[in-house]
């Protein structure tokens, strides 16, 4: 549970209300509000549950008015919802707040920040605080740049394929655990602060990375762009082959694109897994090699459909000729019309030859 005391730790805020109970109010929201209006008594539109942030513009709309009008409304300000009333700019606190504050056991802080930059602090830094979280049995490596998560059952080998990446020259964020949260719609990969930096390969044991690879094998989180889901070689599993489908996975509300690799003793799975994250930055760039490659296709088929209706066109000019040269001279005045030679046009009506007198078909020869 991320309470008041947290924040007030992380900014360094200076208390002017509240026991170590009242500290204890849970954050459950990363919403903030500036309650000009309900210092004025309009509540319609109040969120009881926000951190309250008050500064110059608040304090100058209360300056005049009357001390139990303002006390009535910071009475409704401070609810036990409330997490917290901050005051910026290090100003000093109006009496009728603090008596509020006082009587709701609310927690009040002060702070000499800049109230547009400290609402906007306290902003990114709650959305990471409160973002959904979860954790998966997994590792997770910076490759290219790219963050990706290698999945599998227990024992598919992902730490010792995690290590020869390593050896490559890409960085390890975790070994076994991860920890996972949604921020602002991007998975963030960390690891848990127990196991940093450290490696379980079978057979060896627990291995130090950055000492072994230098501090430069190492990164504390990474943005998750890619799963990679490592299976058992199976010859009568159906695989992608071409490439044209991309899977998902859903990791907390995140759909993240996921490439299933067969893993084999004969495979060089870390030199596999570059080609996929190369090939992955590829696709983000707009180059689809799958796409590619059946365009290629259609165009080979299109190439050959054209020779073929070309071929045709020949052959039916050639019988045509060898029609007309058996044939004996027409009458005066008869005319010799040939029929649609057309490719697309039907077999029977190819090669035909007409004879018209005075414009009026004579029939076929």
């Amino acid at each position: 549970m991320f309470t008041s005391l947290d924040l007030a730790n992380h900014f360094g805020f200076k208390v002017i209300n509240g026991d170590l109970e009242a500290l204890k109010r849970p954050i459950k929201v990363a919403e903030l509000d500036r309650p000009g209006l309900e210092l004025l008594g309009d509540f319609d539109f109040h969120q009881k549950d926000r951190i309250m942030v008050i500064g110059n513009k608040e304090l100058a709309v209360i300056k005049d008015k009357d001390d139990e009008f303002i006390y009535k409304n910071a009475v409704l300000l401070c609810d036990e919802e409330c997490p917290a009333v901050i005051i910026t700019h290090g100003k000093e606190c109006p009496k009728p707040i603090l008596k509020a504050a006082q009587d709701k056991k609310c927690p009040l802080f002060s702070s000499d920040a800049d109230t547009s930059r400290l609402f906007s602090d306290l902003y990114v830094y709650l959305t990471e605080a409160l973002a959904p979280k979860t954790a998966l049995h997994a590792c997770l490596l910076e490759i290219y740049g790219i963050g990706v998560l290698l999945t599998g059952e227990s024992g598919i080998g992902k730490s010792e394929i995690s290590l020869d990446l390593i050896k490559k020259g890409h960085r390890l964020i975790a070994d076994d655990r991860v920890n996972i949260k949604d921020v602002r719609g991007k998975l963030i990969g960390s690891c848990p602060e127990s196991i940093y930096g450290m490696m379980e390969v079978r057979g060896i044991g627990i291995i130090d990375v950055p000492r072994m690879f230098g501090i430069n094998s190492l990164s504390k989180n990474t943005r998750i762009s890619l799963v990679v889901h490592l299976v058992s070689f199976n010859k009568n599993e159906p695989m992608e082959r071409v490439g044209m489908k991309t899977d998902r996975i859903q990791l907390l509300n995140e759909q993240i694109p996921m490439v299933k690799l067969p893993v084999s003793a004969a495979r060089s799975m870390s030199e596999i897994i570059e080609a996929a994250v190369t090939n992955f930055k590829l696709k983000d760039y707009g180059y689809d090699t799958g796409y590619e490659f059946q365009k290629r296709l259609q165009a080979i088929e299109d190439r050959r459909e054209q020779e073929k209706r070309q071929a045709m066109l020949v052959v039916n000019r050639q019988n045509l000729k060898n029609i007309i040269s058996m044939n004996p001279e027409p009458d005066h005045g008869d005319k010799i019309t040939v029929g649609n030679i057309n490719p697309e046009s039907s077999n029977d009506d190819i090669g035909k030859v007409k004879i018209l007198k005075n414009g009026i078909p004579q029939g076929d020869l």
